[in-house]
C-alpha cells in the first residue's frame, strides 16, 4: 500500500533573511509514518537557512521516503523530487 502525506511548509529563505518561503510537500511511503514525525522534522529543519532542494533531499533521507516539494522563487516554480 502506498501512503501519501501532504503538508504545507513555511521555511526560512536562505538568500533573503526577511523572506519566508512556502512549499507544498508530498511525502510517499509504503510504510506508515507517524504524522508527528513529519511535523517534528519540518519544525527542526525549516527554521534553518536551507534551499528547497536540500530540504527535500534531507526529508527523503531522514524519513526514508520519496519526497516531492513545489515552491515559487522569484516567480519561478521549482519542483524537487527525492530520491
Amino acid at each position: 500500500m502506498l501512503n501519501k502525506y501532504e503538508v504545507e511548509v513555511r521555511a526560512q529563505c536562505p538568500v533573503n533573511p526577511t523572506d519566508t518561503d512556502l512549499y507544498q510537500f508530498t511525502i510517499e511511503s509504503e510504510q506508515t509514518i507517524e504524522v508527528e514525525k513529519i511535523n517534528e522534522f519540518f519544525q527542526q529543519h525549516a527554521r534553518e537557512k536551507i534551499f528547497q532542494e536540500a530540504l527535500t533531499q534531507k526529508c527523503a533521507v531522514t524519513l526514508g521516503v520519496r519526497a516531492t516539494s513545489t515552491g515559487f522563487h522569484s516567480g519561478i516554480k521549482v519542483t524537487c523530487v527525492a530520491p
